[in-house]
């Protein structure tokens, strides 16, 4: 009889034991309950208060380029107006530093010697002034990564004069006297014309110079007009 009393009571104790964990559980729960509630209460008038901000007035917003811009309350009702409004903060614009060139050779050609830096004389493009149209070259002012592309357009006429065969030349891109890439054109019958593009990246130091120029002795004429035009073009990447 005693030793069930003693089962009983242990049971008990066991019992007692486990309910005070459970109200232990059950205080830390309503407190965590508690923490959650403070936060969602914080987030609900942080959030009211961005609406609230973002309906007022925009001023003294600078952009990249220092342009300071200003916006009137009622327009943020006007979601065309808001989006414009955000694409003018978030549209980059020119630099100032910005590099980048085309230029093409205005009219037909023919004598083309070893080694003969093509001179692209009519400018497009020249941000940055580092292309000079008197000499075909370009020359780099920032060291970075730059990318060039150059036509090349041989006549299957007799269009600057020439006699005998028809237009043909290897033309190279050349970074301070090395070879950096090359194109070439060839025609061999009457009215036949060619032409072909090169394009190349470079990484170059403030200062180098790029040309293009004939590998040999040219033959014949090329067209640089309204069908088709020999060009120089580039811009720094970074």
């Amino acid at each position: 009889m005693l030793q069930m009393i003693q089962r009983q009571n242990e049971v008990i104790e066991k019992q007692t034991n486990t309910i005070e964990e459970q109200m232990k559980t059950i205080d830390k729960q309503e407190l965590e309950i508690n923490n959650l509630q403070d936060r969602v209460v914080k987030l609900e008038r942080s959030d009211s208060q961005k609406q609230k901000s973002s309906s007022e007035i925009f001023t003294d917003v600078s952009t990249p380029n220092g342009t300071i811009l200003s916006y009137e309350k009622d327009h943020m009702h006007n979601e065309d107006s808001k989006s414009k409004f955000f694409r003018r903060l978030l549209t980059p614009e020119v630099a100032h530093n910005s590099v980048a060139f085309y230029a093409y050779i205005s009219n037909d050609f023919g004598g083309v010697g070893k080694h003969h830096v093509f001179v692209y004389d009519t400018e497009v493009t020249n941000q940055g002034n580092a292309y000079n149209k008197h000499t075909g070259v370009f020359t780099a002012p920032t060291t970075g990564l730059y990318a060039f592309c150059y036509t090349a357009f041989a006549s299957g006429e007799h269009v600057a004069g020439e006699t005998g065969n028809y237009g043909e030349v290897s033309v190279q891109l050349v970074h301070n006297g090395a070879y950096k890439g090359s194109i070439y054109v060839d025609t061999e019958t009457n009215w036949e014309e060619e032409m072909a593009t090169g394009f190349a990246i470079l990484m170059l130091q403030a200062g180098d110079d790029v040309v293009t120029m004939s590998k040999d002795v040219g033959q014949g004429s090329y067209h640089s007009n309204d069908i088709g035009r020999w060009s120089f073009s580039g811009f720094q990447i970074s």
